[in-house]
């Protein structure tokens, strides 16, 4: 094995030059919230990639979200048809005419910065490189489905990519997820689950002097149900309930007939997620001022990726491989952040995440990525799925 390990690294080594390019085009691409024509243009690059190595693509177009990618490499006289996973997502979370600024910029000769550049950019170029490595060198063991998705920084809230992926997923011998590392070491085994909720109270609008005595506040309503959600947040058990946007009202004078507000939750596994909700229930269900109702809905969610059995043994494989290929010592990482990673898992997939650049900052204007890490995290990669 040490012979083919030499070579993969090779052959990487030997594109190193071509990843940093494509890096710098596909982080050239402003692709954050809204900006589907964004992603288009990176689904039109990596479709060309595919085309000229053989996969076969579709392309799962949504009218309110960032498009999908799906390509399927399939060798001749394939082993086994359960497919191999490598995903991503082509979307990031920055407004408009932010890379004026903060576009593709080296900060010396290793390290590079720029919107996306780590969350997930970087995990793109480093999933094509796998499956052009292995296709270079031969590899017939499985088929490789590359997933690239356009809207996971929304948690999916305005499609149906949830059900595509599980779809994608049903069957498949493993997956890849390529967010990023924020150290050498990580491979990712669990991550949070996360859900977008809206709470929208009803009451009775007045005016605060003649008709104090006759209105309702939905705002002073809403507030009772934010505290007692928030005192429901359990850090220690991985339960989050979090108000960041709160409106309502409509002068200073006037009592507010109607609220709302704006709540991220996280949950480390289903059952805290079936608690949350329960929470939810209870506290729109039960009102603190007479007269005043309330409803809730959840916008978007993710499912947590819980560390099982199957995690836990596929991850022992690749901390075999990371000593045996020379990318060096690996440990298992529990991550607060949502990812797609949870989809492979409820699909009953061995799955692991961070398998892409090793960065920092994601979701800030101060993203920067180590370029080193495209080869070596593409050469973790391809000798892990060789020797699975």
């Amino acid at each position: 094995m040490k012979t083919l390990y030499k070579q993969i690294t090779d052959y990487l080594t030997a594109q190193h030059e071509e990843m940093v390019s494509l890096l710098k085009q596909l982080v050239n691409i402003e692709s954050g919230p809204d900006q589907s024509e964004g992603v288009d243009a990176i689904i039109d690059i990596f479709k060309q990639e595919f085309d000229q190595l053989g996969l076969v693509s579709r392309i799962v177009e949504t009218e309110y979200a960032g498009s999908a990618i799906v390509s399927i490499y399939t060798p001749e006289d394939v082993e086994n048809d359960a497919p191999i996973v490598l995903s991503g997502h082509m979307d990031t979370v920055f407004q408009p005419g932010v890379l004026s600024e903060h576009g593709f910029r080296m900060v010396d000769d290793r390290f590079a910065k720029g919107a996306g550049i780590a969350d997930m950019k970087g995990g793109l170029v480093i999933a094509l490189y796998t499956l052009k490595a292995l296709i270079h060198l031969g590899y017939k063991k499985h088929p490789i489905k590359m997933l690239f998705i356009g809207d996971e920084e929304t948690l999916h809230r305005n499609s149906n990519t949830r059900e595509v992926m599980l779809e994608e997923l049903t069957g498949a011998s493993m997956m890849l997820n390529f967010e990023p590392a924020t150290e050498r070491e990580h491979i990712g085994v669990s991550r949070k689950g996360g859900a977008m909720v809206t709470i929208e109270v009803e009451g009775i609008g007045a005016h605060s002097g003649g008709g104090a005595a006759t209105g309702r506040s939905a705002i002073v309503e809403l507030a009772y149900k934010i505290i007692e959600l928030e005192s429901k947040t359990d850090i220690q058990r991985g339960k989050l309930i979090n108000c960041g946007l709160i409106e309502g009202g409509v002068s200073t004078n006037t009592i507010p007939a109607h609220a709302k507000a704006n709540i991220a939750a996280r949950f480390s596994n289903q059952t805290t997620k079936d608690e949350i909700i329960r929470d939810l229930e209870e506290a729109v269900g039960n009102s603190h001022i007479q007269d005043t109702t309330a409803r809730y809905e959840i916008e978007s969610y993710l499912d947590a990726m819980e560390f099982t059995p199957a995690v836990a043994q596929f991850a022992d494989h690749f901390i075999r491989i990371g000593s045996d290929c020379g990318y060096g010592d690996l440990i298992k990482n529990k991550s607060e952040g949502v990812s797609d990673a949870s989809l492979g898992v409820v699909a009953g997939v061995p799955t692991l995440c961070s398998m892409g650049i090793i960065g920092s900052g994601a979701h800030t204007l101060d993203e920067k990525a180590d370029l080193e890490s495209l080869v070596s995290k593409a050469v973790l990669a391809v000798s892990g799925i060789i020797a699975y």
